[in-house]
C-alpha cells in the first residue's frame, strides 16, 4: 500500500479554499475532507429544528443528537444527503455562528480527525480544507497552506457564486458580512483563525491578484519541493 499524507488548507471565507481543494483532489487522486461541512450541518440542524443560532445552551445539548458523515464527496445529516443544501446562504452564515461555540469546535475536530485518519491509514492522500485544519485538527500535517485574499476580492468572488445561483446580491452588504465574519473567526475564544500562520508552519499564499490555475501551480511546486510528489 502506498503511503498517504495530509495537506491542510486553511484561510478566511472566500479565499478560494474550496476551489483549490477540488482541483488538487482531482490532480492528486486524493480524498477531499471539507471540515467546514460539519459546522454547516450543525447550523442546518438548528435551522430545521428552529433552534436559535445564538442559543448556545440548546445547541450544546443537541450535539449528541446530530449524526454527521462525510463520504464519497457527499455530506450527510442523519443519513440524508445535504451536500447541496449546506451550500445555501443561511447555512453559510449560521456556520460561523455555531463555530464560535467551543463544544461545536470539539465535535468538528473529532469527526474530521476520525475520517482523515481512516483515509490516511488506507494509504490515501488527504486534502483537508476549512478553518483551523492545520492548527487544531491536523497540526502535524505534511503540508500546511494558508490561502488568503483581500476582503474586496473575496466579496467579488461571493457575488460571482450568487450570480451563478441566480440569487440577488448587494456588494456593500456582502463585503460587510465578510469583514464581520473575519472579525468573529479571528477573535473567538476557541480555535480562532490564525493571525500569524507562518509561526504555525503554514505556507501563506495571497491569491488576490492571481488566478486559480497559477495558485494551484504554486502549490504543486511546493509539494514537489517537499518531496511529497514527483
Amino acid at each position: 500500500m502506498s503511503k498517504g499524507f495530509i495537506i491542510a488548507i486553511d484561510g478566511p471565507a472566500g479565499s478560494g479554499k474550496g476551489t483549490v481543494t477540488s482541483i488538487l483532489t482531482e490532480k492528486l487522486n486524493a480524498y477531499n475532507l471539507y471540515t467546514g461541512a460539519v459546522f454547516r450541518v450543525i447550523a442546518l440542524y438548528c435551522i430545521i429544528h428552529k433552534i436559535g443560532l445564538n442559543n448556545r445552551n440548546i445547541i450544546i445539548r443537541s450535539l449528541p443528537k446530530i449524526n454527521i458523515d462525510l463520504k464519497d464527496g457527499k455530506t450527510y445529516l442523519d443519513t440524508k444527503d445535504v451536500t447541496e443544501r449546506i451550500k445555501e446562504e443561511d447555512t453559510a452564515r449560521g456556520s460561523s455562528k455555531v463555530a464560535a461555540i467551543p463544544q461545536v469546535q470539539e465535535k468538528m475536530i473529532q469527526i474530521s480527525r476520525e475520517i482523515g485518519n481512516r483515509r490516511l491509514n488506507e494509504g490515501k492522500i488527504v486534502v483537508t480544507e476549512g478553518r483551523n485544519t492545520g492548527s487544531a485538527i491536523f497540526p502535524n500535517a505534511d503540508f500546511k497552506l494558508f490561502l488568503t485574499a483581500s476582503p474586496e476580492v473575496r466579496a467579488q468572488r461571493r457575488i460571482a457564486q450568487l450570480k451563478e445561483q441566480g440569487a440577488s446580491f448587494d456588494y456593500e452588504e456582502i463585503l460587510r458580512e465578510i469583514k464581520e465574519r473575519d472579525q468573529r473567526d479571528s477573535t473567538r475564544s476557541s480555535y480562532p483563525l490564525p493571525q500569524n500562520p507562518q509561526e504555525l508552519g503554514y505556507f501563506v499564499l495571497d491569491n488576490s491578484d492571481i488566478g486559480t490555475e497559477k495558485t494551484v501551480n504554486i502549490i504543486i511546486n511546493k509539494l514537489k519541493e517537499k518531496g511529497l510528489i514527483s
